[in-house]
């Protein structure tokens, strides 16, 4: 059993309760140097007691509960004290642990001692992780289908056919002489393709994955008073930007949060873009050119009721090279705009003051940044895994194309099954390195 790590598990302030967390090496031992209760203390059982320290001055009560080995979190023998919340009380505790014999857990220490000793996966151990960022419904529900093991299901059936695949190459490396059953050239390339066909679902869903992760920064631009404000407060659905007809009212960006069907989206309303001597407003013309550049996706807003100007079509040319929708507010006055100067078929009508278009608008926005949500689909790949699955399917797309031009050498092919089949091998963590490790549980707060 590993040495003895402690910290506290609960977020950093004043609450009702604190958890102070200790796993590794004697660590029941250690706690009950200072925690005193009636009675032996049994594993998974609730024990009150009372906390002192080493000059016997009492510091707190609290609840103690031992998960003995390997029936914990981490496989290992765990305490965990139920403290007051209070800072000072959790920071002595874990002074007292330290002086005994523990040391502070590094970020995600106890997540990645529940890695090593095999009660997650790599997969459900990242989503340990997920799961406490969330930052919506949807979000949540994903991350726990992740630590329940779903894109382990998927994962593992793939790299076990290359695995079988190896068997039957390397079988024909060491005995070329004997007369072993082998895979005809039309079965290596059914399992490949198959393998292939996995591998590419799973990649259909990075680009959502790294939205309900991360959210779709969204930016919306466009010259003074076209209404990119009365946009802004009309998708948040409260009164959040000071909307006046004083062309320049916004003069520096405002940054809210909003959900599209469980997408977090991080909005942005920008100052009007144009020429100015204004250096105050100037600069805000500045932040929103770099707001633009910083997207995900830009929302350009144009004025439905009035024709359009210079102005508009040189803002157009800042945004054409990015992902964008061309937004045409006030739909629900007479249209006087000529939207085919616009050249794009990526425009929609929206009126922010009733209300028209604004739904047509964020299922735009969700197809525009890639995002599909779909009930059949139980997870959405992480960065990590996308960068990994990429390079499985190069690995097999070159196995696929040495088998449909003939029968290569098994030495030859054998070479992109293994790679193929350790890509999709540290997906799972079955193959791992400690830097990799290291820069995966360095993400974690302290205490996971």
């Amino acid at each position: 059993m590993r040495e003895p790590i402690v910290a506290v598990a609960t977020p950093y302030g004043e609450g009702a309760i604190g958890i102070v967390r200790l796993s590794g090496r004697g660590v029941l031992d250690i706690v009950k140097r200072f925690f005193k209760t009636k009675g032996e203390i049994k594993p998974r059982y609730a024990h009150y007691g009372e906390l002192y320290d080493e000059e016997g001055n009492l510091l707190d009560e609290g609840v103690l509960i031992y998960y003995k080995a390997p029936r914990s979190y981490t496989g290992e023998d765990m305490v965990e004290l139920n403290l007051h919340g209070n800072p000072a009380i959790l920071k002595r505790a874990v002074e007292l642990f330290v002086k005994a014999g523990a040391r502070l857990a590094e970020p995600g220490e106890f997540t990645k001692r529940a890695f090593l000793s095999g009660k997650l996966d790599l997969t459900q151990a990242e989503a340990v992780a997920e799961l406490i960022s969330a930052k919506t419904e949807l979000a949540r529900r994903v991350a726990l289908k992740q630590l329940k093991g779903e894109l382990s299901k998927l994962v593992k059936p793939l790299r076990e056919k290359l695995l079988t695949l190896s068997a039957y190459l390397e079988a024909e490396i060491e005995f070329a002489e004997e007369d072993l059953p082998t895979l005809s050239r039309e079965e290596v390339l059914k399992m490949v393709r198959e393998v292939l066909k996995g591998v590419r679902e799973l990649l259909k869903t990075a680009r959502t994955g790294k939205a309900l992760r991360e959210g779709i920064k969204l930016a919306i631009v466009g010259r003074p008073n076209v209404g990119k404000s009365s946009l802004f407060n009309a998708l948040l659905k409260e009164e959040r930007a000071i909307v006046t007809e004083i062309a320049g009212t916004t003069r520096d960006y405002i940054e809210e949060t909003l959900q599209i069907k469980g997408v977090p989206v991080k909005l942005v309303d920008t100052a009007g873009i144009r020429e100015t001597e204004d250096p105050v407003e100037r600069i805000g013309v500045e932040r929103s050119k770099k707001k633009l550049e910083e997207a995900d996706l830009v929302l350009f807003v144009v004025d439905l009721s009035s024709p359009l100007t210079e102005e508009d079509l040189k803002i157009y040319e800042l945004v054409k090279e990015k992902e964008h929708l061309v937004v045409a507010n006030k739909a629900d006055l007479p249209q006087r705009a000529e939207l085919e100067k616009i050249p794009t078929e990526n425009i929609i009508k929206v009126s922010a003051l009733t209300g028209e278009g604004l739904e047509e608008l964020s299922e735009r926005i969700l197809s525009k940044a890639g995002v599909q949500l779909q009930d059949s689909v139980n997870v959405y790949v992480s960065l990590r895994h996308e960068e990994l699955l990429k390079k499985a399917e190069a690995a097999l797309e070159r196995l696929e194309k040495l088998y449909k031009e003939g029968e290569p050498s098994p030495e030859i092919a054998m070479l992109e099954v293994r790679e193929a089949s350790d890509y999709l091998g540290e997906i799972l963590g079955e193959i791992t390195t400690e830097e990799l490790l290291g820069k995966i549980f360095s993400t974690f707060c302290i205490g996971k």
